[in-house]
């Protein structure tokens, strides 16, 4: 029994090891290391400064992915978490100086096979073109889309607003106002939120998905008829890490055109109803 359960625990132990080839210049190591020590980004990077010896050296951390063999950075938790996912058996890694790696010098995109022979014959000369230096991306973080384009009428908008835990705010005010609805007895005013004002450099603004005077008509899902302008409020922070919104665009042009998921820079239309209202209600600001 002792023998089995011996057996048994073996191939646990093998799964929670993780092989690293590892190259720095004309230097190559490979080690074993446990997979819990290499769970966040800075305690990964501590483990390649110290068996590489790089103290001191500011450097890069690559990875080859094995399904198509690209080139691909190893520079927040996230890509690390993918590297880990996919390095079965060996993850492959690539250390470079900083300022030294291909992209940062010839830019990203711009690698072509060399031509040896005509180098060596005195053609044109490999690397004669300079390109200016990009640096590789650090923590991208989509901060803003719109959802469910298929689902919300044309004439609105469904804009998904994330934080990420950044203490930088929504940055947008909203009002009471008069909003006309159409009934089975016509038209009719019925009261409503707006948006009344955008924060310079606020995520709001950054976006460009949200605009002067559009109509709020749910937030996370909750219709906003027939409550106040501080429940709204309330609503908004307490969801203010990854808000979802629907609006009413004021400027109806750009819904009718159906935007495709993403950012793009707008300018609405306050009408004469909203301009009434504006001076007679308090504006919040939501965080």
């Amino acid at each position: 029994m002792s023998s089995k359960s011996s057996s048994q625990s073996t191939p646990a132990e093998i799964s929670d090891k993780l092989e690293i080839k590892s190259k720095f210049a004309a230097e190559f190591k490979r080690i074993s290391i446990s997979r819990t020590d290499a769970k966040s980004y800075k305690g990964f990077m501590s483990l390649v400064e110290t068996f590489h010896n790089l103290k001191q050296i500011p450097f890069l951390i690559s990875y080859i992915d094995p399904s198509d063999h690209d080139l691909l950075p190893i520079n927040n938790d996230d890509n690390l978490a993918r590297a880990l996912l996919i390095a079965k058996p060996l993850l492959r890694l690539i250390i470079q100086r900083k300022g030294e790696s291909f992209e940062e010098i010839n830019g990203y995109g711009t690698f072509k096979s060399k031509n040896f022979i005509s180098s060596i014959l005195g053609g044109t000369p490999v690397g004669s073109k300079r390109y200016p230096p990009i640096s590789n991306p650090h923590d991208f973080r989509k901060v803003s889309e719109i959802i469910d384009v298929d689902v919300v009428p044309e004439t609105h908008r469904r804009v998904r607003l994330l934080k990420h835990g950044s203490d930088k705010p929504l940055g947008f005010y909203i009002r009471d106002g008069t909003s006309v609805k159409v009934t089975p007895s016509g038209l009719e005013k019925m009261p409503g939120i707006f948006i009344s004002r955008l924060v310079p450099g606020g995520l709001a603004e950054s976006t460009g998905l949200l605009a002067v005077n559009d109509e709020v008509l749910e937030v996370n899902g909750i219709d906003v008829v027939g409550k106040t302008l501080d429940q709204v409020t309330d609503m908004m922070v307490a969801n203010s890490s990854n808000l979802i919104i629907t609006v009413k665009p004021a400027n109806q042009r750009t819904t009718m055109a159906r935007p495709r998921r993403g950012s793009f820079s707008r300018t609405s239309q306050i009408s004469n109803n909203s301009e009434e209202k504006f001076e007679e209600e308090d504006l919040v600001v939501t965080y």
